[in-house]
């Protein structure tokens, strides 16, 4: 009777792109959300890596010495000093602001994200990265995010090449407070303007490592580091990792600095994702993709009302056949069951078309994009607004089983009246006069 219905009812499609709509539009959006926070926590492990390593009260030295003998594990590709702070910057045009402050080794960063085509100067592959100012040997060098001094085309998202390129050389002064809270006033000249597709990363002055832990710290020896950032390989396994972790710190801290047991047991290590507390963040990113979803529930709701108007439709229409199939001995809760079970396989049907409409938008939705830029001129995705340079196109399975259940409970929903209208008929009314 399913078959037979689909078939010589067509109404019955309507319920289905209904349900195939709202299923869309709910995976679209949970996916979209979905993938853009786990992309802004990868860019957050690109600075501050998966797995951080620090000691209590006495910085490492000799750290690379240390970085080498990490990166020799099997399950660790890539190890660098970390160093962040905040401080106010001065540009030669008179402008002030914050900024975040991040030290960095330019080859070893390089390891986290390959990203030279993110400099507008050095984006050369062929050539070392490095601080050094053109045409000023002698200048302490730095590199700015984008945003500091520049703002992106309203429509194309892009910014003036030409005029970034002459703020290289331009001296710029960055004031932090030090070790001894006292203010410390540090002179740079612009080594390269960087673009690196995050909203944390192009508010950011880049300078050399040494130089920011030595305000930080109020030293004057290099080599010396507090904190170490890893990068781990695919499928590396988290006990194996820290047992490596610890041996090769034992035995570098007890043969390079001859440490004695006590300071040696001081080493911690943290992964990335034990922590149990999302930043602020991306829990309001969490808040407001269950605000939306709530809400295009609510709309995609209309789905049981149109669900139980067909059907009720097709249940007064069929009075006969009801009849004929209780008159023939089926109960009343088999004529109901024909009536739910239908508008479960609707649920389903319509879900399945659902699913795959929406795994093909979320896959395409950059090239759709593109595309929507190349006709119109319009960019629609900013990169300077959402922090990624990407649309997000990763597709959130743990989703799917919820959706569909509330998919074919809507539809089950949404047939049980006429599902108890069918149930309740009697044949002798209707076939009085056969």
């Amino acid at each position: 009777m399913w078959l037979r219905y689909l078939r010589k009812k067509k109404i019955v499609f309507l319920c289905i792109a209904a349900v195939a709509l709202s299923v869309t539009l709910l995976f679209v959006v949970d996916s979209f959300f979905t993938g853009l926070i786990e992309g802004l926590k990868k860019t957050l492990a690109i600075d501050s890596g998966d797995i951080i390593i620090y000691t209590y009260q006495k910085p490492i030295p000799e750290y690379e010495k240390l970085i080498d003998r990490l990166e020799k594990i099997e399950s660790i590709s890539a190890a660098a000093p970390l160093c962040w702070d905040t401080g106010l910057l001065w540009l030669e045009s008179g402008d002030v602001r914050e900024v975040s402050v991040k030290g960095v080794e330019p080859q070893k960063e390089l390891k986290f994200a390959d990203n030279r085509t993110s400099f507008l100067r050095q984006n050369e592959p062929s050539k070392e990265l490095n601080f050094d100012v053109p045409e000023q040997s002698d200048a302490n060098g730095a590199w700015l995010g984008v945003n500091i001094v520049a703002e992106p085309d309203e429509k194309t998202d892009s910014y003036n090449l030409q005029e970034l390129e002459k703020l290289i050389g331009k001296k710029v002064v960055l004031t932090m407070e030090g070790a001894d809270q006292k203010r410390k006033v540090l002179p740079f000249s612009v080594s390269d303007i960087v673009f690196t597709d995050t909203f944390w990363g192009d508010q950011t002055i880049y300078v050399p490592f040494d130089a920011l832990y030595k305000v930080q710290r109020g030293v004057e020896q290099d080599g010396l580091a507090s904190i170490i950032k890893l990068k781990l390989n695919k499928g590396a396994k988290e006990d194996f990792t820290k047992q490596a972790i610890v041996s090769v710190w034992e035995k570098f801290a007890a043969e390079e600095l001859g440490w004695d047991k006590q300071d040696i047991a001081r080493l911690n290590i943290i992964y990335q994702q034990e922590q149990k507390d999302e930043p602020d963040y991306f829990r309001e990113l969490r808040k407001q993709m269950a605000v939306l979803l709530l809400i295009f529930g609510v709309i995609c709701s209309v789905v049981v009302l149109l669900v139980f108007c067909i059907f009720y439709m097709i249940v007064e229409t069929k009075l006969r056949d009801i009849a004929v199939i209780k008159s023939c001995g089926a109960s009343a809760s088999t004529a109901a069951v024909v009536f739910i079970g239908f508008g479960g396989c609707i649920g389903l049907v319509g879900s399945g078309i659902g699913l795959a409409l929406g795994y093909i938008i979320i896959k395409n939705v950059n090239i759709i994009e593109r595309w929507v830029h190349i006709i119109t001129g319009i960019k629609l995705w900013r990169r300077s607004a959402y922090m990624l340079n990407y649309i997000p196109n990763q597709i959130d399975w743990s989703a799917v089983g919820p959706i569909v259940l509330i998919a074919v409970a809507g539809c089950c929903l949404g047939a049980l009246i006429p599902a108890i209208v069918a149930a309740r008929t009697r044949p002798v009314d209707i076939l009085r006069y056969e």
